[in-house]
């Protein structure tokens, strides 16, 4: 039973594993132009906002194979570090790039 969760499981995982990598390089590579760029401030705040829920999903998601003993436990090392990604980015934007007096 184990090499048939193995697989899917695998797949899946690998799959939403890349796509929250795709989101953090978005998240951590954009940079303002300055704290009047609200547009691109707004796309960071919501990259980090989405990798935030990805990762979190992606942690829930690699519990089950990892409690059925289908995968290691190395696969529950990386969503944590994508929902921590996501945090201190949302932080870091807020403490940086804090609303005005207009906003």
């Amino acid at each position: 039973m184990t090499g048939l969760l193995r697989g899917p499981w695998g797949v899946i995982l690998v799959l939403a594993n890349l796509l929250n990598a795709y989101i953090a390089y978005g998240a951590l590579m954009i940079r303002p132009q300055g704290a009047w760029d609200e547009s691109t401030l707004t796309g960071i705040e919501l990259a980090s906002g989405l990798l935030i829920v990805s990762g979190a999903l992606t942690g829930l998601l690699t519990v089950f194979p990892v409690s059925r003993r289908a995968l290691s436990r190395w696969w529950l090392a990386l969503p944590p570090v994508f929902l921590v990604a996501g945090l201190v980015r949302l932080q870091y934007i807020g403490y940086v790039y804090p609303m005005g007096p207009g906003g």
